[in-house]
C-alpha cells in the first residue's frame, strides 16, 4: 500500500490533541457537578444520563476524524495498466547544418543559437509528436516522429556542420525528406518548421512547397542572419572562406523564396536577425490554427484509489454519533420519535455517503487519466516535489528529493528510474549507468525496456558505441516494434561504420602523404638511371642545401647588423639631444652672468661719478672684470674650434 498525499500525514497529530481535550473536558465537568449540585438534586437532574455513553460518543468522533485524515492521505493498493492517449500535431523541424551556420553574427553562432531555441520549444510542446531533419547539400532524417523528446535532444546535441559531408544548402530536398517523415496513412495535422540561413543551390524549393501543400503540410520558414550577409569561418585554414579571386564569401539569404514557400502552404515567414527565432509564437499559432489528432503513447501503470473506504467509514461514524443518545431509554414517547427519525434518516444518509464516495472516485479517476503528461502518477510528497523540480530543469534538487523519497520506499523502482534520469541530465553518466543496470533486470517489462533503452543512450554519450548497440538490441528483444530504439540502433551502427571508414581513409591518406614525401625528395629520378647519375644528383642536392643554408645565415647576419645600427642611431640621437640641452643651459648661464656684470659695471660707473668708491672696492671690481673677460674669450675660442657640441659614441 502507498499514499498519494503523504505530506498530509502531520494531520494525524490532531488525534492525541483531541484525546487530551476530551479528558480535560470530562474531568472539568465532574468537578463542576460536584461543586454546584447537591446529592438530592443530582439524582433528579441526572436521571437517565450515562457518562459511559458520553465517552463512547467522544471515541466515535475521534475515530471519525482519524479515518477522515486517512482518506485525505489517499491510500492506494493494487494497480492496472492503462493505455494513455494524447492529442496533438505532427511537427517536423528541418535544420540547416551547412558551413555557413557557423557565422558569428549571432552569438555564439547561428547553429548553436538555433539548437538552443529548438530545446526551448521542446519544453513547451504539449502532447505533440516531433521529428528532426538535418540538411545541407543532402538531407537526413535524424529522429522520426516521436513523443520521446529526450531522444530528440540527444541527437540535437550531436548535430554539427561536419555530420553531413556534402556542402551546400538543398532546401528542396529537405522539404521532400520532411514529407517522407510524416505518416503517409494520416494526412491531418502536419507542420514543417524550416530553419535556414542561405539560398537554395539545387532544385526548386517553391515547387517542393507546393507538393507539401498537396499533402496537407503547413510550412513555417525561419531565415537566420543579417541583411548584408556574414562571412563563413574557415575551420581548416583559419580566417574566412574565400572564392577563387581571394574575396571573402558572404552567405546571402534568399528571403523571397522562403516567403513564397510559406505563402504556398498557408504558413508564415520569420526573419531572425538577433537570434530570437520566435518558435514560441510559431507554436502558439500552430496550436490555434492546426487541428489536433489523436496520438497513442503506450501504457501506463495506474494505481487503484482506495480513499473512498476510509471516507465512507468516517461519514458512517459521524452519522452514528449524531443519532446515538447520551441518556438511557426510559421515556417511551421520546424513544418512539427517535426511532422513527433513525429509521428514516440512516438509510438516506447512507445512500448519500455512498453516492458521494463514488462521485469523488470517478472524478479523480478521470482527472488523472486525462493528465497525459504525468509520468509518475500518485507519488508521495517528496517524489512529487522532485518531479516538479525535474520539469523545471532543476536536476540537482530533483535528485535530492528522489533520494529522500527512496528512504521511505527503498524498493520503489520508479524512484530509482527517476534518480537515474536525473543523473543522466546532470551529465553523470556513470552513476546513471549503474542505476539503469540494476533496473534492466526488473520483472516489469516496461521498466526493463526503458532501462535497456537508456543504457544505450548512456553508452553512446560515453563513447561506448559497441555497448550501445548491445543495449539497443536487448531493448528490442523486449519490444521489437519500438521505432525509436530501431532508429537509435541504426544510427549508432552507421556511426560505427562511418568512423571505421574515416579511419581507413586517414590511414590511406597518411600512406599517400608519406609516399608523396618520398617521391618529392627525388623528383628527377628515372627508372633506368645509373648509379653515377644518382651520386651526382645527391651531391648536387647537398650543395644546393648548403648554399641555401649559407644564404640564410647571411640574411640573418644582415638583419642583426641592421638592428644593431638602428639601436646605435637611436643612442646617438639621444646623446645629441642631451648635448644640445647642455649647450642651451650654458648659453643661458652666460647671458645671466653678462647681465650681472653689466649691472655691476653700471653701478661702479655711477659710484665713480659720485666719488663714493674706495680703493679696495675699485680693485675688486677690476679683478672681477678681468676674470669675466677670460671666460668669454675661452668659450668663444671653443665654439670657433668645435662648431658643434661633440657626442662621444659608445660602441
Amino acid at each position: 500500500m502507498k499514499f498519494g498525499n503523504i505530506h498530509y500525514l502531520f494531520l494525524l497529530t490532531l488525534i492525541p490533541l483531541i484525546i487530551i481535550f476530551y479528558w480535560w473536558a470530562f474531568k472539568k465537568k465532574y468537578l463542576l457537578i460536584e461543586k454546584f449540585v447537591s446529592k438530592e438534586l443530582k439524582e433528579r437532574l441526572l436521571t437517565g444520563v450515562s457518562f459511559t455513553r458520553q465517552k463512547l460518543k467522544a471515541l466515535i468522533i475521534i475515530l471519525a476524524i482519524m479515518f477522515l485524515v486517512i482518506s485525505l492521505l489517499r491510500p492506494q493498493w493494487g494497480f492496472h495498466w492503462e493505455e494513455v492517449k494524447r492529442k496533438g500535431v505532427d511537427i517536423v523541424i528541418a535544420l540547416d547544418v551547412s558551413k555557413s551556420m557557423l557565422a558569428q553574427d549571432i552569438t555564439p553562432n547561428r547553429l548553436e543559437r538555433a539548437k538552443r531555441k529548438i530545446k526551448d520549444l521542446l519544453q513547451i510542446v504539449q502532447g505533440d509528436r516531433l521529428a528532426l531533419v538535418a540538411f545541407s547539400g543532402v538531407s537526413f532524417l535524424q529522429v522520426p516522429l516521436t513523443l520521446d523528446f529526450g531522444a530528440i535532444q540527444l541527437f540535437l546535441d550531436e548535430l554539427d556542420t561536419d555530420i553531413i559531408p556534402v556542402p551546400g544548402t538543398a532546401i528542396a530536398e529537405a522539404v521532400q525528406k520532411s514529407i517522407k517523415a510524416f505518416d503517409s496513412a494520416d494526412k491531418k495535422s502536419r507542420v514543417l518548421i524550416l530553419i535556414t540561413d542561405g539560398e537554395d543551390h539545387e532544385g526548386d524549393p517553391i515547387e517542393a512547397a507546393k507538393k507539401a501543400a498537396e499533402q496537407g503540410i503547413k510550412i513555417y520558414t525561419i531565415g537566420i542572419g543579417k541583411e548584408g550577409g556574414a562571412p563563413i569561418p574557415d575551420g581548416e585554414h583559419g580566417g574566412f572562406k574565400k572564392d577563387a579571386k581571394g574575396e571573402v564569401i558572404l552567405s546571402q539569404l534568399n528571403e523571397e523564396v522562403l516567403q513564397k514557400m510559406a505563402l504556398a502552404t498557408g504558413g508564415s515567414y520569420v526573419r531572425s536577425v538577433t537570434g530570437d527565432l520566435d518558435l514560441e509564437k510559431i507554436y502558439t499559432d500552430i496550436r490555434k490554427t492546426v487541428e489536433d489528432k489523436e496520438l497513442k503513447s503506450g501504457r501506463q501503470k495506474r494505481f487503484e484509489e482506495r480513499f473512498g473506504w476510509p471516507l465512507l467509514i468516517s461519514i458512517m461514524l459521524l452519522v452514528f454519533e449524531a443519532i446515538f443518545r447520551e441518556r438511557k431509554r426510559d421515556q417511551r414517547g421520546r424513544n418512539g420519535k427517535t426511532n422513527l427519525t433513525t429509521i428514516i434518516f440512516i438509510p438516506l444518509f447512507f445512500l448519500f455517503s455512498l453516492g458521494l464516495n463514488l462521485a469523488l472516485s470517478l472524478f479523480l479517476s478521470l482527472n488523472f487519466s486525462n493528465n497525459v503528461h504525468a509520468s509518475i502518477p500518485f507519488l508521495n510528497g517528496k517524489a512529487q516535489e522532485g518531479e516538479s523540480n525535474y520539469k523545471d530543469k532543476k536536476y540537482d534538487q530533483a535528485l535530492k528529493k528522489f533520494l529522500d523519497a527512496q528512504i521511505e520506499d527503498p524498493k520503489n523502482e520508479q524512484l530509482k528510474y527517476n534518480m537515474a534520469n536525473s543523473y543522466y541530465k546532470m551529465g553523470q553518466y556513470e552513476e546513471a549507468d549503474k542505476l539503469y543496470q540494476s533496473l534492466a533486470q526488473s520483472s516489469e517489462p516496461r521498466m526493463s525496456f526503458n532501462s535497456f533503452y537508456n543504457l544505450g543512450n548512456t553508452s553512446y554519450r560515453q563513447g561506448k558505441l559497441y555497448e550501445a548497440v548491445d543495449f539497443y538490441k536487448a531493448a528490442l528483444k523486449i519490444n521489437p516494434n519500438d521505432e525509436d530504439t530501431k532508429h537509435n540502433l541504426e544510427f549508432v551502427q552507421n556511426e560505427i561504420k562511418r568512423r571505421i571508414e574515416e579511419q581507413k581513409k586517414q590511414q590511406q591518406q597518411n600512406k599517400q602523404n608519406q609516399q608523396n614525401k618520398n617521391d618529392s625528395s627525388c623528383p628527377n629520378k628515372q627508372p633506368g638511371g645509373s648509379g653515377q647519375n644518382g651520386d651526382q644528383k645527391k651531391q648536387q642536392d647537398q650543395k644546393d642545401q648548403k648554399d641555401q643554408k649559407d644564404q640564410k645565415n647571411q640574411n640573418d647576419q644582415k638583419k642583426q647588423q641592421e638592428q644593431k645600427n638602428q639601436q646605435q642611431q637611436q643612442q646617438q640621437n639621444a646623446q645629441t639631444a642631451q648635448g644640445e640641452q647642455q649647450n642651451k643651459n650654458q648659453n643661458d648661464k652666460k647671458e645671466e652672468d653678462k647681465k650681472q656684470d653689466d649691472k655691476k659695471a653700471a653701478e661702479a660707473k655711477s659710484a665713480t661719478k659720485k666719488g663714493k668708491f674706495s680703493e679696495e672696492e675699485a680693485r675688486r671690481i677690476l679683478s672681477t672684470l678681468e676674470e669675466n673677460k677670460k671666460k668669454f674669450l675661452k668659450s668663444d675660442q671653443q665654439e670657433a674650434t668645435s662648431g658643434k657640441y661633440q657626442v662621444e659614441k659608445d660602441w
